[in-house]
């Protein structure tokens, strides 16, 4: 379409608006009842210097490519039905300002509440950087007619704040968050965008929460691989079980043979396959462990007659948090049963481990792990085996090491001896097929398999070797792992070394589910490798 005669036409249609108040009301009603109208009539972007000509001007008409119009269609279609939908695309297809549009027109017309996720708070709501979401939010609404928006909102900056656009009436709102584990825990919306959800940290629990919080939760994002929450969203659609919408570059009518050429000359192949090519086969660079799993197996549950190993990665001060992984030798594999984060002290996490959370703290879990503890404390974990952080025999927050954390609550944390990054990570990386793990564990297994060193630029002049991962959300469960291998590398322990202690006592804790089933002798208990007092 001519930009020129675009930009005329909508500007003969707001002069003629601004001065027939009935007018207004009457293109209000249209875009309520269309909205395809407010998008083709009102709707303004900020131009892409990368598509448009330098002559264009910075503002330019929102008009919806072909794809963009059908998905606009199905994304409205599914928030009015209140119905989950996934999307896959190539990268710079224009989807976050699709789905901000989208929302903007919810929030205006039907007084909407919305949530939006991203990984980092910046990326929500950054003012000033337009490749934040909020920022595309209030670039369109800015370019709004006064007499389109909610009255008292124009120039109001109390519903325009940081992370939330609402409305005085307080019905319709646009909030954010960053990828915490309470993201969307708080409210209930109309719909849920979670921004490039295949690159979230904690999006497991934070998809359980969507589930709660919204009907309607819109799954977008590149491929990252398979070992992630989005991938397995994929396959509900896959199966027809959720709607699914697919756009790969092709479908962007600018995005010519020649740009392609010309965009893939400065690519690795793991990238055009990653963002162009919507190809979730190929290994990320860089990941520290490619080889684990990245598929739970229905297979793996806790067994009260095989040796548990509970692992814990502590938080040594700042915004870390612990992270718990639960781990049973089954003499062939190692399954992990279960896993959590929990941003908590030390201290406080040694009494959440024992089954006795402080209030404090119970206020602030989320389900997830509310759930977890609940599990836990069925795991018999008094016979476990727990490892620490090697540093956790110094490390203290206030008088007391760690250690000294857990033994007032009498666990004993064992740590493994050798603090060698390097060698702990080749160790693991050795003894990975060896591990399988449930759905009680997606997030942990998010982490490992997006756990990754540092790029170098290809402008670098850096000589060094990259030995160590970069520490984000993934290094918590990361560390957990390298710590229960190089524990049982290091102690080798017989199985099973469980002492089960007086019979009468604990028989319906360790061997209930035997005894109900047929009689049980003290030398059957001791075949079994237990011993018997």
């Amino acid at each position: 379409m001519d930009m020129q005669e675009e930009l005329l036409r909508r500007v003969e249609l707001l002069d003629k608006a601004e001065k027939n108040r009935e007018l207004q009301k009457v293109e209000v009603e249209l875009c309520k009842r269309d909205i395809m109208h407010f998008f083709k009539n009102y709707l303004y972007t900020d131009k892409n210097s990368n598509l448009y000509w330098p002559e264009y001007p910075d503002v330019i008409p929102f008009i919806p490519y072909p794809y963009q119009e059908e998905c606009i269609k199905e994304v409205w279609d599914s928030i009015e039905k209140g119905e989950p939908v996934f999307i896959e695309k190539s990268r710079q297809m224009g989807f976050s300002w699709l789905i901000m549009a989208i929302f903007v027109y919810g929030f205006l017309f039907h007084n909407h509440k919305y949530l939006v996720l991203s990984q980092k708070q910046d990326d929500v709501d950054k003012k000033g950087d337009m490749k934040s979401l909020f920022e595309k939010a209030r670039f369109m609404l800015k370019n709004l007619p006064d007499w389109m928006l909610p009255v008292g909102w124009k120039g109001n900056d109390t519903y325009n704040k940081y992370m939330s656009i609402s409305r005085p009436d307080g019905t319709g709102s646009i909030t954010g968050e960053s990828a915490n584990p309470n993201a969307s825990r708080w409210g209930t919306y109309k719909a849920i965008f979670p921004d490039e959800f295949a690159f979230q940290s904690n999006a497991t629990t934070i998809n359980r929460a969507m589930m709660s919080a919204s009907p309607c939760r819109i799954y977008t994002s590149t491929p990252n691989g398979k070992g992630n929450e989005h991938y397995r969203m994929r396959e509900l659609a896959m199966e027809w079980k959720i709607k699914g919408l697919r756009y790969h570059w092709s479908d962007h009518p600018l995005y010519t043979q020649e740009w392609y050429n010309n965009k893939v000359a400065s690519m690795d192949k793991v990238s055009i396959a990653q963002e162009l090519e919507i190809d979730y086969n190929v290994a990320v660079v860089g990941r520290v462990y490619p080889d684990f799993p990245s598929e739970a197996s229905k297979e793996v549950k806790y067994n009260p007659n095989l040796p548990l190993y509970v692992v814990i990665d502590n938080s040594h001060g700042g915004t870390d948090p612990n992270a718990v992984i639960c781990i049973q030798d089954n003499g062939i594999y190692w399954d992990i049963v279960d896993a959590i984060e929990v941003q908590t002290n030390p201290l406080d996490m040694a009494n959440y481990m024992v089954g006795q959370p402080k209030i404090d703290l119970v206020k602030v879990l989320t389900a997830n792990q509310l759930a977890f503890r609940d599990r836990y404390v069925n795991y018999d974990w008094r016979r476990a085996t727990f490892i620490g952080d090697p540093y956790d025999t110094k490390s203290a927050l206030g008088n007391s090491t760690i250690l000294d954390d857990y033994r007032s609550v009498w666990i004993n944390l064992v740590v493994p001896m050798n603090r060698n990054k390097q060698e702990q990570i080749r160790n693991t990386s050795k003894m990975l097929y060896k591990f399988r793990y449930n759905d009680n564990c997606l997030d942990m297994a998010t982490a490992i398999l997006n756990a990754r060193y540092p790029e170098r630029k290809d402008t670098s002049q850096s000589t060094q070797a990259i030995v160590l991962p970069i520490h984000d959300w993934t290094s918590h469960f990361r560390t957990a792992l390298e710590y229960f291998v190089t524990y049982m590398l290091e102690n080798k322990p017989a199985r099973p070394s469980h002492q089960v202690g007086d019979y009468e006592e604990k028989r319906n804790m360790v061997t209930g589910e035997l005894i109900s089933q047929k009689s049980i002798t003290k030398e059957k208990l001791r075949k079994m490798g237990y011993k018997v007092l």
